[in-house]
């Protein structure tokens, strides 16, 4: 199959030894990777690189109504499949340049329509595929589950909790038992296959005053399912109604956990990414009133002793790099080109008006890019919690919108 380019200015931006490989072929996404990793190891505003990992939002519809989701917290949210033509355009436009394609990170990826095709695209144009999921639906029959088996490269399943009633009480409309079975079901499956095919398997796992506890006993879970990797991040605090589930709240009591947890992941040999603790133990007041935690989940929120200056962040690069800027993309289901998957985050462009180069290489991105990891990001990036991985580090902007 000869695939040409959508918009040939993209390969003018390309050193002349990589825009002579087969456009599309595995050669050609290689070099486009490399560009990718120099231009943001020099922070350039400038992309040469197309990006090498792509979200498409497929659907913003869930099976599952959690109490920190925005989705559920947004009672206008729609509930929407990907237009037809923004998908296509994406295919012809993005497909040719990435190596990875995630399905929606904002809804449950597997009740996306159209599945048999996107496969086929992605086998044609030489793609993986990564899924977010809640795991309610990943081991149910259907005929298209040996297919995207073949086509999956990482799944993360998203718990939180390691028991029946913490989890319940988070994931509403899943259920626990059920969900442990499918988990289990797939950990068996990945390990029949070749070890060269087989997917990896990481959990997404949300510390909250009523989960932090269990995280331990979930690291003991995961190593029995043979995981490769847990990622642990605080809860953003995005609506009011959550700052009651915030460890910024009980600072001393996150901390001893997140040791705990880190202890059991060294003695059974996971690998873990978890926030660093709080220096300050001493947590600063609640804005709203905490919601309902199951009894003996969490303590008390601790008030503080005596009112203190908001800490102030330092000047300079945070504590981790963002590799959204250079990388990585999300397209929304009417064509809304968005940077990352940080809550709240506004489009750059949209691929209904205008071709994704523009977007890529345009004005907001290029400031994005030069201010990130300066003392003045633009925008959200001042509040991420992926590069500032909880409030305290965050400073007097914290994370919490």
């Amino acid at each position: 199959m000869t695939i040409v380019p959508a918009d040939p200015r993209v390969l003018e931006a390309w050193p002349a030894e990589l825009a002579s490989l087969p456009f599309g072929s595995p050669a050609f996404k290689e070099a486009n990777q490399r560009l990718a990793d120099e231009d943001q190891a020099a922070c350039t505003p400038l992309a040469r690189a197309m990006p090498t990992w792509i979200n498409l939002t497929s659907t913003t519809a869930c099976n599952l109504k959690c109490f920190m989701c925005n989705q559920f917290l947004d009672p206008n949210s729609p509930k929407v499949m990907m237009d037809e033509e923004v998908y296509q355009r994406v295919v012809r436009e993005l497909y040719p340049y990435a190596r990875t394609m995630q399905l929606s990170a904002f809804g449950e990826p597997l009740v996306t329509p159209g599945m048999d095709q996107k496969l086929d695209d992605l086998e044609r144009h030489g793609l993986k595929l990564e899924m977010v999921s809640n795991g309610t639906l990943m081991m149910k029959e259907s005929r298209f589950r040996e297919q995207l088996l073949r086509c999956l490269e990482l799944v993360t399943f998203s718990m939180d909790g390691a028991t029946r009633p913490t989890y319940n009480s988070v994931r509403t409309g899943a259920e626990f038992d059920e969900v442990v079975d499918n988990v289990s079901k797939f950990a068996a499956r990945r390990l029949e296959m070749p070890a060269a095919q087989r997917p990896r398997m990481n959990f997404n796992y949300i510390l909250m005053r009523r989960t932090v506890a269990e995280a331990p006993k979930f690291v003991e879970m995961v190593h029995r399912w043979g995981g490769d990797h847990i990622v642990f991040n605080h809860l953003v605090t995005f609506h009011p109604s959550l700052k009651g589930e915030s460890l910024n709240y009980c600072r001393a009591y996150a901390n001893e956990w997140q040791d705990r947890t880190r202890e059991v992941a060294r003695q059974l040999g996971v690998s873990i990414s978890i926030p660093p603790n709080f220096s300050d133990v001493q947590s600063p007041s609640p804005i709203a009133a905490p919601v309902v935690v199951p009894a003996a989940a969490a303590p008390a929120v601790e008030a503080p002793a005596e009112s203190k200056p908001a800490v102030q962040r330092p000047c300079g690069p945070p504590p981790v790099k963002c590799w959204f800027l250079w990388q990585r993309v999300y397209i929304a289901p009417f064509g809304d080109v968005v940077p990352c998957c940080l809550a709240g985050m506004p489009a750059f462009g949209n691929l209904q008006k205008e071709a994704f180069y523009d977007v890529w290489n345009g004005a907001t991105y290029q400031n994005h890019r030069k201010h990130v990891f300066t003392e003045r990001p633009i925008g959200k990036c001042r509040t991420c919690y992926l590069i500032y991985p909880n409030a305290e580090l965050a400073g007097a902007d914290g994370f919490e919108y």
